[in-house]
């Protein structure tokens, strides 16, 4: 069931052509990447999606609620973290998502274990007391998290949150992200750090100029760039005359050579590998290890640059 559905959606700012007519719809559950290069149009999405801007035609429906027509039902819906957010500096954590709790209008009586319940999900609540003005920059990007979650919404929408964050911090965020995946929220998260999306997303959804070049599952995609995909093969003995027979075998090519071990390309499908290694094996060529290499999320959007004509900034 579509939870997004982005019906002609378009933003136009004077002569430029901000996002332009996208169709797109995202299933309860899903965890999509929304990448491309700088001045896509990504960021432009994200706030029509939150009803921050108004479309200049086209609408979308939220949560069950059209953006345009009932944009109050839709920020029920859904949490918004902007790339660059402000919280109160003089508050102490526990008053910041209390002033947000009531500002999302959250029963007075549910309050206290609300903002329990969302300091212990994004581990702040050693730090309850402490102002938001001695957080850490890592800290602060895990409570503009904290502050969604006191209203518990079905739909996170989130522009750069890894931006500027060190490796660890990038980690404990991708945690949190995983575990709201896990209990079945739908999120929509931009991001220029592609590493942070690989082994998270189960979509993507590449925009180039304000259009949709490409959307979809990513094994799905990684299939359409790279056929079935990468294959890392190993043998015991005879590498030489194991490496004549992968290059005369159909439907795969050899990428590359390390001693016995070999990278192959496989356009067929899971019985072409199967039978490549039956092959070997009756050439008395004893196979000792082969498995799957998926492809990156860096890889695929290069690919996919190339073969779009994308502007990569």
């Amino acid at each position: 069931m579509s939870i997004i559905n982005m019906q002609n959606l378009r933003k136009e700012f004077a002569s430029l052509v901000a996002v332009n007519d996208i169709n797109f719809s995202i299933e309860q559950g899903q965890v999509v990447g929304l990448i491309g290069p700088n001045g896509a149009g990504k960021t432009t999405l994200l706030r029509m999606l939150a009803t921050l801007l108004p479309p200049t035609d086209g609408t979308a429906e939220i949560g069950g609620f059209d953006m345009r027509k009932n944009p109050l039902d839709v920020r029920k819906k859904i949490g918004y973290l902007p790339d660059f957010f402000n919280l109160y500096n003089d508050l102490t954590l526990t008053e910041c998502l209390e002033y947000f709790a009531r500002a999302y209008a959250v029963p007075d009586e549910s309050i206290p274990q609300k903002i329990q319940t969302s300091l212990d999900y994004v581990n702040l609540t050693s730090k309850k007391d402490s102002f938001v003005s001695h957080l850490s920059r890592g800290m602060i990007q895990r409570m503009g998290l904290a502050v969604l979650l006191v209203h518990n919404p079905d739909i996170f929408l989130l522009d750069e949150p890894a931006s500027g964050l060190d490796p660890i911090a990038r980690i404990q965020l991708r945690d949190i992200l995983k575990r709201l995946s896990s209990e079945g929220k739908t999120i929509l998260i931009s991001s220029h750090i592609l590493t942070e999306l690989s082994g998270f997303c189960s979509h993507i959804a590449i925009m180039n100029q304000g259009r949709l070049v490409l959307e979809g599952d990513i094994e799905h995609i990684e299939r359409e760039i790279t056929g079935f995909g990468r294959v890392t093969l190993k043998v015991l003995k005879d590498a030489v005359r194991a490496q004549q027979l992968i290059e005369k075998f159909p439907d795969v090519s050899l990428e590359k050579t390390l001693d016995s071990t070999f990278h192959v390309q496989v356009t067929g499908n899971t019985q072409t590998i199967a039978k490549l290694n039956a092959h070997l094996v009756s050439h008395d060529i004893p196979v000792v290890h082969i498995s799957e290499q998926k492809t990156t999320l860096e890889e695929m959007f290069m690919e996919i640059s190339k073969e779009k004509n994308l502007q990569v900034s």
